[in-house]
């Protein structure tokens, strides 16, 4: 991590009133390959942040650097069953296995976003970002492009690659992690 960035706690209520810097964040993340974000999908962003932090247990961390949002990870706690009713949630509902089901649902953690600007990336802030924000959790899951680079460091960090699956035309892979035995 470099000096000069400060990682710090969000709740769905902080979180929520930084949505014109997260949308900013968000389209320099996801413009370029292998995402490619349409125009609509770019510009649909805050109403998903807001469905987003309607969730219970809602919370996250962002990363700032130079008085700007340079990294932001959120999720929530998984419920018992698997959730239904987006695109998203019903592309991975059809494509797990309900061995696969079981790991994914309550007690592990959602992370439904990690991001962090491409011109701050390579330097240990989404892995420092996604380990503060997993411990303490005994299991958790993401899903991301197959091609991205986050998915090398997922790899090299131990989340283990579960099943790949399309949103929308968009290839997506599944990642679990499992907190270390103590």
């Amino acid at each position: 991590m470099h000096r000069g960035i400060t990682m710090r706690h969000t709740d769905a209520i902080q979180l929520g009133r930084h949505v014109t810097q997260l949308e900013s964040l968000y389209r320099r993340c996801f413009t370029e390959p292998p995402w490619r974000e349409a125009a609509e999908r770019l510009a649909g962003f805050p109403d998903r942040l807001t469905a987003h932090l309607g969730h219970g247990g809602f919370d996250g961390l962002v990363a700032v650097g130079d008085g700007r949002l340079i990294g932001a990870v959120y999720g929530w706690p998984a419920g018992p069953t698997l959730d239904s009713g987006s695109h998203f949630d019903d592309a991975l509902a059809a494509a797990v296995t309900p061995g696969l089901a079981g790991r994914i649902v309550a007690p592990a953690l959602i992370v439904a976003e990690l991001m962090v600007d491409p011109a701050h990336q390579r330097r240990g802030i989404g892995r420092s970002l996604l380990s503060r924000f997993t411990d303490g959790w005994p299991a958790a899951w993401l899903c991301t492009h197959p091609d991205a680079p986050a998915a090398g460091m997922y790899r090299r960090d131990g989340w283990r690659e579960e099943i790949e699956f399309d949103v929308d035309e968009c290839p997506m892979v599944l990642f679990t992690w499992q907190a270390p035995a103590r």
